[in-house]
């Protein structure tokens, strides 16, 4: 037997259906630049009615390859610290890291890569294509107080113990896995009008939703120094604490994954995960759709919209754990023998997701099937083409819905395609990532690769790319 095993809780679960993902197709996420460039397959899956001018053979590991970050104020690196769950991390005691923070947090990952796609002119107004992949994202919503309350507990703002009170907010982290075997038709009604649809079946490798609805830290103490290091205070300092404590968290934990165990303690909370890789499957079932359509309206202008991931999974009851905080026992009185000393390990972890604090515990009867929707997108583009369509500008407005995050990007592009075998685009996108991010892609011959966002360095709040190589099939069909 074969098992996966780690006693980060967040790296955990990331590391379990990361593995999920590796085990099945993988299938990867959109990439905006490609949405206007000339015979760019990659633009279906933004909008199934925008159909490439020859049909293509992707193959596993090279058809389509693509993995994302993006967040509003975390840099790259400090995603990556966040999610390793450290308790030696350091990044929250730089003031760069502090003064970058909104009052709400939010961070997307994204990664995959085609089993099997294959697209054909069945006619020269029919484009069907037929694709196995998978789709793995990962989104976030931390804020800013609990990083404060970090800093507190590292001695780098001074506190009055004698009446602290720390709020953390709302946090939220969702992660998810699923197979997709899906279906398209592209039908070309004129010259000037297009309609598509892909119809999906969907098999749930994994998801997991941690929502903390409410953290409060009280104390009542006296005989601390205002700027004490919880994690590396000294018996002698621990002595001269006197008076009361308590933690209070509401949380919950939601998580369909077949093989995924729930490890406990002494004290009956989770505090690991054991994960068998002879054990895990399918975990739920579920369908979805996109539509689109794409007209030129008038000589140069064309149009389109689209609507991309919209349907839902089913989770199995058999697969899935709730898990709940219970926190009565986290009041703490200096009369009592050792609850200093416990007070400071649960505060003084440097986690920014603390299991000591959230004391999750199994709830045997809250487990049940549950419902969860895809990761939607509206597409909204517009590009005017001139010398010989061979240069065009394009503007592309899409919208992202997933279970915590809504944003919207406006990406506008130069497109430039000197022949059929070669294609070049510029892009910028304006709103995410403060407007310092560019874009560009590549097209040649059967070669693509493409970015929406340039990595710039490990603070880079955005970045993104994509690589495919396909095989051509059949001839070209142009309008």
């Amino acid at each position: 037997m074969r098992k996966f095993y780690c006693s980060s809780f967040t790296r955990g679960l990331l590391a379990a259906i990361v593995l999920l993902a590796c085990a099945c197709p993988a299938g990867a996420q959109y990439l905006r630049t490609s949405y206007f460039m000339d015979a760019a397959q990659y633009c279906l899956q933004l909008n199934p009615a925008m159909a490439p001018a020859k049909g293509f053979v992707h193959l596993p590991g090279i058809g389509h390859v693509n993995a994302a970050v993006r967040s509003n104020s975390l840099g790259f690196n400090d995603v990556l610290d966040i999610l390793e769950n450290s308790d030696d991390a350091d990044y929250f005691a730089h003031d760069r890291f502090i003064d970058n923070l909104e009052n709400d947090n939010r961070a997307l990952i994204n990664a995959g890569t085609d089993l099997l796609a294959v697209g054909w002119w069945q006619s020269p107004r029919s484009f069907w294509t037929i694709n196995m992949s998978v789709k793995v994202d990962g989104d976030m919503n931390l804020q800013r107080g609990l990083f404060s309350f970090l800093r507190d507990m590292r001695g780098l703002q001074t506190n009055d113990y004698t009446n602290y009170v720390r709020e953390l907010g709302e946090h939220e982290l969702n992660i998810n896995a699923y197979n997709e075997i899906a279906v398209g038709y592209t039908r070309r009604f004129s010259d000037r009008f297009s309609a598509g649809f892909r119809v999906k079946g969907l098999l749930g490798l994994g998801n997991a939703h941690l929502k903390i609805n409410k953290a409060v830290i009280k104390t009542n103490l006296q005989g601390v120094d205002p700027n004490i290091d919880w994690s590396r205070a000294t018996p002698d300092q621990l002595m001269a604490v006197q008076g009361t404590a308590s933690v209070d968290v509401d949380a919950t934990l939601e998580s369909s994954i077949e093989g995924l165990e729930f490890e406990t303690n002494n004290y009956g909370y989770v505090d690991n995960l054991d994960f068998d890789t002879k054990h895990m499957g399918i975990a739920g079932v579920g369908a979805g759709f996109d539509i689109g359509v794409a007209g030129r309206v008038v000589d140069g202008l064309s149009l389109s919209a689209a609507l991309v991931d919209f349907g839902f999974i089913k989770w199995s009851e058999g697969a899935t754990t709730v898990a709940k905080a219970n926190t009565e026992d986290l009041n703490f009185d200096s009369n009592n023998p050792g609850d200093v000393g416990r007070f400071s390990d649960v505060v003084g972890t440097g986690e920014a997701l603390n299991l000591d604090m959230l004391r999750l515990y199994i709830d045997e009867n809250a487990a049940k099937s549950r419902t969860t929707h895809l990761n939607s997108s509206l597409v909204l583009g517009a590009d005017y083409s001139f010398s010989g369509d061979k240069l065009s500008l394009g503007a592309l407005y899409t919208n992202y819905f997933s279970r915590i995050i809504n944003e919207s990007e406006l990406t506008l592009s130069v497109n430039f395609k000197p022949s059929n075998l070669i294609g070049l685009t510029a892009s910028y996108s304006p709103i995410l990532c403060g407007g310092q991010s560019f874009g560009f892609g590549i097209k040649l011959g059967p070669l693509f690769l493409g970015t929406d966002y340039m990595f710039t360095g490990m603070n880079t709040k955005c970045c993104n790319a994509l690589f495919g190589l396909s095989i051509p099939l059949g001839r070209r069909q142009d309008n």
